[in-house]
C-alpha cells in the first residue's frame, strides 16, 4: 500500500490596502466618523485621528451597496451574492439579519422614514420590501427590464421610486403592490435621482449631459382634487392636474401628477453617478465619470418668488427697449428652471469621486454663507474629508479637503509583491509608490515615493533585506534604503517597459527582462559618496532574446535561466554562458509567469490562454497541462516548503494550488474580487500572501487542516447540484409568471435544508406515531428530546419555527403536497393549546393559499379545515386580548409614575424633533439674507 501525502488548508487571516472598494460606497456616520465598502468588508475610519476603529467582516462576497436609516439604529449592507445584512448598531454584539431575495448583486438599499421598513434594488432587475421587525419579506416588485440605481420612499412611505438602466423611473404604490405611474423622458440609462422640497420636486440623473427636473403634485388618496384655495398658481396648478386625471394618461394614477420642469446642463462628463443632497436640503451634488464634481443650488418658494420678480423686470425692460433683438414672454420666464434649480459652482480633483456622502452638522453664519462637511469616496483608494462653504449671497461654493486616508493603500492597482528573507516584512508597488507592511499587524510601515518612478511592475528585496529595487513600465529600475526610505539611485535600464525582475539564487545579481528583447543582469557594487557608501547596480550583461520578454526566473542551482516571451514560449538558457538550452513551447498564447522547484527539476509556466503546463527541466517535456483559470494566469509559484505544490493566480480572482508530481488541484483560495497580480509565501510555507487588482493584499494562513482531494471534489459537486437546484423556480398556485408583485425571498441552500428538515420532522412523526400505537415501551426519536417538545405536533411547529423568517415561505413552498395534512393538524392542535399562536396562524394562513386548490376538492381534509376555522380565530383573539390588557396596564403605570415624580415618562420624539427642526430653519431664516 502506497503512502498517501497530506495537504493542509490555507484559511484566510487578514487584508490590508484596500481603503475603500472602486464601486463601493460610504456613508457619514457622524461628523467625524465614516463607514465605507471595502471588498467584502465594512470599515469605520475617524476622519479627525485618521484610524480605523471598526470592521464588520460577516461575508466572503464584495460589499455593494450600504444604507443607513435615518435614526442610525439600523445599517443595512448590500453583497455580490443578492444577501443582505442589516446590522443594529444599538447592540452590535447581537449577529446581524439576513435576508436572502436577489439572485444577483444589490445595486441600492433605502430605509423607510421610520426605519420599519428596507427597500433593496438589483442586478437582478427585481425591487425587494424587507420587513425589518418581523425580520422577513414582505413582497418584491417585478417591472424593470435592468438593473435597478437607485430607491427612494415618498409621501409618508406611502409610495417607492425606483430608478433603473432601462431608462425608466417608476413609482410604486405600496398598498396595492403595484406600479401606477412610470417616466420615460430619458433616452439613456437612469443612475439616480433625488427628491427635493417637501418630495415636489425631483431631479433625475442619467447618462445624458443633462438633468432632468420634474414638478411632483401629490394628491390626496380617495379626496380628489380641491379647488378651495386663495393662491393662484395653486389653483391653477390644479387645475391642469385635473385636467391630466380626466384624460387616458392619468385614468390609472390617483396618487401623483408629474410635470416636466426643465433641463440643468452638468460640467462633469460621461454619466452622473450620484446625486448628494445636503441634511438642510438647500443645496446637491452631481458625481460623473469625470473629474468634476458639479454642485446646485435649491431655492426655496420665497427665493424662488424674488428671482422670478426679478426675471420678468429684466425682461419687461428689455421688451420696453427698442434695441431688443428677440422677445421673450413672461410665460416663458415662469417655465425657466433656474428659479427653482440653479448651478452654483463645481468641485475639480485629482481624481474621480466614486460616492459622496453628507454630515448632518450644518453652521449658518452671519454673513450668509453656510458651512458643511462631507466624506468623499475617491476611485483612487482613499477617502477625503471635505469642508465646505456655500455663500447664499453671491451664490458661490468652496471646498476644503481637511484630511485624507492615503497612507493606508496604493492609489493604483498593486503589480508587483516581493516578501523579506526574515519574512517580517512585504513590500509591494503600484503606480508611483512602493509600501512596505509588516506581515503581522498588516499595517503600513513605510512608503517609498518619487515623481519619476511611474508605473511600478516589479518589486523586491536585495539580499539582507535592506534595500529595495523597482522596476518600471518606463524601462527604469530604482534602488531604495528602506532604513532611511531614500532613493539611492535610479537608472535607464531598458528602452522598452520592464515586465519583470529576479534574483540569482545567491543574491548576488539581479535579472531584469523588458519589452526591448533584452534581459539584462546587474551586480551589486559599493560606491563611495563623499564620506559615505552606498550600494549601486552595476549592469554586467545583455542577453538578446528572440521576442519580448515578459517574465524570468532562476533555477534555485543556479544553473538555467527560464524567460517567458511574447511569442508563446519559454526559453531556457545557461546561467554562465548564456547559451541557449531548450525551448518550451505548447501554449497558444504569450507566456505571463514562470516558476522552478526547489529541486530544479520541473518548470511550470502560466500562460494568457488560460492554462498552466508542467515541463521538465531536463529535456523539456510536458508533464501535465491544466486549464487552470477562467482568465489569464497572471501569476506562479512553487512552495518554498514543498517542492511538488504549486501555486497559480489568475485574472479571475482565483488561487489555485496544485500537486505537480500527482498532477491533481488541491484547493482553491476564492476572497479577491478582481485580478490576482502577484503571490508572495514565507520561507516555512505558514504565510502566503496575494495582491489584487482590487488593491487589496491578503495574508493565508497555513492551519493544521488535512485536506482530502476526492472529498474536496464531491463538495464541489455538490456545490454545483445545489447550484442548478437553486436555478430551478417554484410555480406558485396562482400567480402569474409576469406578476407584477411576488414572494420577496428566493430559493437558496439554506431554505432547501430548511424545507428538508421539515419532511424530516413530519416523517419522524409518522413513524413515531406508528410505533407507539403498538408498542408501549417504544424509545422516542432523539431530536424530540433535543427539540425539547412537549407533543408530537409541538414538535412539527418548533421544526419549522427554526426556520429563518427570510427564507420560511420558500422553504413551505418546497414541502411536497403529501405533508401539507400533517403539518396544517400539527399547526390546529398548537393553536388549540395555545402554543406559537401568532407563528402557527401565519403558517397555516400560508399554506391554505398556497394550496387552496388541493385543499378545497380534498374530502380528508374538511375535519382539520373545520378544526382550524373553530380555532384559530379563538387563539387569535385570545392573544389580541393578551396584548390589549397588558398595553392598557403599561399605559396605567406609566400615569401613575407621571403623577407619582411629576414628569412626563415618554416623550413624543417626533412632536419634538419637529419643533426642533422648526427653531432651527426660523434661526437660519434670520441670519440668512435671501
Amino acid at each position: 500500500m502506497g503512502i498517501t501525502k497530506d495537504y493542509l488548508r490555507y484559511i484566510h487571516s487578514g487584508s490590508c490596502g484596500c481603503v475603500g472598494s472602486a464601486n463601493g460606497e460610504i456613508c457619514a456616520i457622524d461628523a467625524t466618523t465614516c463607514a465605507l465598502t471595502a471588498c467584502e468588508n465594512v470599515s469605520f475610519y475617524n476622519m479627525r485621528t485618521n484610524e480605523k476603529v471598526h470592521e464588520i467582516s460577516e461575508s466572503t462576497k464584495e460589499a455593494t451597496c450600504m444604507k443607513l436609516s435615518h435614526d442610525k439604529r439600523w445599517q443595512a449592507v448590500g453583497y455580490a451574492d443578492g444577501i443582505i445584512r442589516v446590522f443594529d448598531r444599538k447592540a452590535p454584539e447581537q449577529s446581524c439579519v439576513i435576508y436572502s431575495g436577489h439572485k444577483k448583486a444589490v445595486s441600492c438599499l433605502a430605509f423607510s422614514d421610520d426605519g420599519l421598513t428596507l427597500a433593496s434594488g438589483g442586478k437582478d432587475c427585481v425591487v425587494i420590501l424587507w420587513d425589518i421587525v418581523s425580520e422577513s419579506g414582505i413582497f418584491r416588485l417585478n417591472g424593470h427590464k435592468g438593473p435597478v440605481t437607485h430607491l427612494a420612499f415618498a409621501h409618508d412611505d406611502q409610495f417607492l421610486i425606483s430608478s433603473s438602466k432601462d431608462c425608466l423611473v417608476k413609482f410604486w404604490s405600496l398598498k396595492s403592490q403595484s406600479c401606477f405611474y412610470t417616466l420615460f423622458d430619458s433616452s439613456s440609462e437612469v443612475y439616480s435621482f433625488s427628491l427635493l422640497g417637501d418630495n415636489s420636486l425631483m431631479v433625475v440623473a442619467s447618462a445624458e449631459a443633462e438633468l432632468l427636473v420634474y414638478e411632483l403634485i401629490w394628491l390626496e388618496e380617495d379626496k380628489g382634487l380641491s379647488l378651495d384655495t386663495s393662491d393662484e398658481p395653486e389653483k391653477k396648478k390644479i387645475a391642469e392636474a385635473q385636467d391630466i386625471e380626466n384624460s387616458m394618461e392619468g385614468m390609472a394614477n390617483r396618487y401623483i401628477r408629474v410635470n416636466v420642469r426643465g433641463k440643468l446642463l452638468r460640467q462633469c462628463k460621461g454619466r452622473a453617478l450620484q446625486l448628494a443632497v445636503s441634511p438642510d436640503r438647500r443645496f446637491f451634488i452631481c458625481l460623473g465619470s469625470d473629474k468634476i464634481a458639479d454642485v446646485y443650488r435649491v431655492f426655496t418658494e420665497a427665493e424662488s418668488s424674488k428671482r422670478l420678480a426679478k426675471k420678468i423686470k429684466s425682461v419687461r425692460k428689455r421688451l420696453m427697449s427698442a434695441e431688443a433683438s428677440t422677445h421673450v414672454t413672461e410665460d416663458e420666464v415662469k417655465k425657466d428652471v433656474t428659479i427653482l434649480v440653479t448651478r452654483i459652482g463645481d468641485y475639480r480633483t485629482p481624481a474621480k469621486i466614486k460616492w459622496i456622502d453628507f454630515t448632518r452638522v450644518f453652521k449658518p453664519s452671519e454673513d450668509g454663507s453656510v458651512g458643511y462637511s462631507a466624506f468623499a469616496l475617491m476611485a483612487n483608494n482613499t477617502v477625503h474629508f471635505l469642508k465646505i462653504k456655500c455663500d447664499l449671497n453671491s451664490n458661490s461654493v468652496a471646498f476644503e479637503c481637511a484630511s485624507t486616508l492615503d497612507q493606508y493603500g496604493h492609489r493604483s492597482d498593486i503589480r508587483g509583491m516581493s516578501i523579506s528573507s526574515s519574512n517580517n516584512a512585504i513590500v509591494s508597488g503600484g503606480s508611483d509608490e512602493l509600501i512596505i507592511w509588516n506581515t503581522h499587524s498588516l499595517r503600513p510601515v513605510a512608503s517609498l515615493q518619487n515623481e519619476a518612478m511611474l508605473d511600478v511592475m516589479a518589486v523586491v528585496f536585495t539580499q539582507g533585506d535592506g534595500h529595495v529595487v523597482a522596476a518600471t513600465k518606463t524601462g527604469e529600475l530604482f534602488l531604495w534604503s528602506v532604513a532611511g526610505c531614500e532613493l539611492l539611485e535610479s537608472r535607464k535600464g531598458h528602452e522598452g517597459a520592464i515586465w519583470g525582475i529576479a534574483h540569482s539564487p545567491d543574491g548576488k545579481q539581479l535579472l531584469s527582462v523588458s519589452a526591448d528583447k533584452r534581459a539584462k543582469f546587474w551586480a551589486y557594487d559599493i560606491v563611495t559618496e563623499g564620506t559615505r557608501k552606498r550600494l549601486t547596480l552595476r549592469e554586467s550583461r545583455i542577453l538578446e532574446v528572440p521576442d519580448e520578454a515578459l517574465c524570468c526566473a532562476f533555477s534555485p542551482d543556479g544553473k538555467f535561466v527560464i524567460i517567458g516571451l511574447l511569442d508563446n514560449t519559454a526559453a531556457v538558457y545557461f546561467h554562465d554562458t548564456l547559451k541557449f538550452f531548450i525551448s518550451l513551447y505548447g501554449h497558444s498564447l504569450p507566456v505571463t509567469c514562470v516558476t522552478v522547484s526547489p529541486n530544479s527539476k520541473l518548470v511550470v509556466t502560466g500562460s494568457a490562454d488560460k492554462s498552466i503546463k508542467i515541463w521538465g527541466l531536463d529535456f523539456g517535456d510536458c508533464h501535465k497541462s491544466f486549464h487552470a483559470h477562467d482568465d489569464v494566469v497572471s501569476a506562479v509559484m512553487f512552495s518554498p516548503s514543498d517542492e511538488m505544490l504549486v501555486w497559480s493566480a489568475g485574472r479571475d480572482g482565483k488561487i489555485k494550488q496544485w500537486d505537480a508530481q500527482k498532477m491533481c488541484r488541491v484547493q482553491v483560495l476564492d476572497r479577491h474580487s478582481s485580478a490576482v497580480r502577484a503571490l508572495a509565501q514565507s520561507d516555512s510555507g505558514s504565510m502566503l500572501f496575494s495582491a489584487s487588482h482590487d488593491k487589496s493584499l491578503r495574508c493565508w494562513e497555513l492551519t493544521e487542516e488535512i485536506i482530502v482531494v476526492e472529498e474536496e471534489e464531491e463538495m464541489e459537486r455538490e456545490k454545483d447540484y445545489e447550484a442548478r437546484l437553486i436555478d430551478e423556480e417554484d410555480v406558485v398556485t396562482g400567480e402569474a409568471v409576469d406578476a407584477e408583485a411576488g414572494l420577496a425571498s428566493v430559493k437558496n441552500s439554506e431554505s432547501v435544508v430548511t424545507a428538508e428538515n421539515i419532511i424530516e420532522a413530519v416523517d419522524i412523526v409518522r413513524n413515531e406515531r406508528a410505533q407507539l400505537a403498538g408498542n408501549d415501551e417504544h424509545k422516542p426519536h432523539p431530536l424530540l428530546a433535543a427539540y425539547n417538545s412537549k407533543s408530537l405536533d409541538h414538535f412539527i411547529v418548533d421544526v419549522i419555527g427554526r426556520c429563518r423568517p427570510s427564507n420560511l415561505e420558500r422553504s413551505l413552498l418546497m414541502v411536497p403536497l403529501s405533508y401539507i395534512s400533517d403539518i396544517l393538524s400539527a399547526l390546529s392542535e398548537c393553536v388549540q393549546k395555545r402554543h406559537r399562536v401568532e407563528f402557527a396562524v401565519r403558517v397555516a394562513i400560508f399554506l391554505i393559499r398556497i394550496h387552496q386548490n388541493f385543499i378545497i376538492n380534498s374530502v380528508t381534509m374538511l375535519p382539520v379545515l373545520e378544526k382550524i376555522s373553530t380555532e384559530m380565530p379563538k387563539g387569535i383573539t385570545e392573544v389580541r386580548d393578551i396584548t390589549g390588557f397588558n398595553l392598557a396596564a403599561l399605559e396605567l403605570l406609566q400615569l401613575e409614575l407621571e403623577e407619582a415624580q411629576n414628569l412626563k415618562l415618554f416623550a413624543d420624539v417626533s412632536g419634538v424633533l419637529s419643533k426642533q427642526k422648526k427653531k432651527k430653519d426660523k434661526a437660519r431664516k434670520a441670519v440668512i439674507k435671501t
